[in-house]
């Protein structure tokens, strides 16, 4: 049996060169890029601002706490044609740099969500940080604010910070 005539399996013959065979001509490993979501919101986000939540029962919001938030946003002069209303339980495994590539976002607001879970380091609540050129207030939940006077003058001195209000 003359070797031209000898069949190798391919599986075996790269099991056998695990390396190139010419020495320096190594081909570069294609670098796996991450394709993020389309990503479903609320709102126009003509202004550029995310407001954060996390609600498994609902869509968005009830009722009684989407009446607050337009409030809220009435009250630092805004409407929903300018922020974006995300709702994070729909997509659990998207950092905060995710958001950002999915969403323009400039300024953003999270309403009772752990950093580590947008896979932020701790942060304070009610103390503007910058992430990647995006300005973070983290808040307690909307229900919380809703019910508690302390927390809605915090939520409001930062939001006064974050607007420039």
């Amino acid at each position: 049996m003359s070797l031209e005539q000898t069949e190798l399996d391919p599986y075996f013959l790269a099991k056998i060169f695990t390396q190139p065979i010419i020495p320096g001509k190594s081909m570069p490993a294609e670098a796996v890029e991450k394709v993020t979501p389309k990503v479903k919101y609320l709102g126009e986000n003509q202004k550029n601002i995310a407001l954060f939540i996390q609600n498994e029962n609902e869509a968005y919001l009830n009722e009684e706490l989407f009446n607050l938030l337009t409030n809220i946003l009435n009250a630092c002069k805004l409407g929903m044609q300018d922020v974006s209303l995300i709702n994070v339980i729909h997509y659990p495994s998207l950092t905060f740099p995710d958001w950002q590539a999915a969403v323009k976002i400039e300024r953003s607001v999270v309403f009772g969500i752990a950093p580590e879970q947008l896979g932020l380091n701790d942060i304070p609540p009610y103390q503007l940080v910058t992430v990647n050129g995006t300005t973070l207030l983290f808040s307690d939940e909307l229900s919380l604010i809703g019910s508690d006077k302390v927390l809605k003058a915090r939520l409001w001195a930062g939001l006064k910070q974050l607007l420039g209000i």
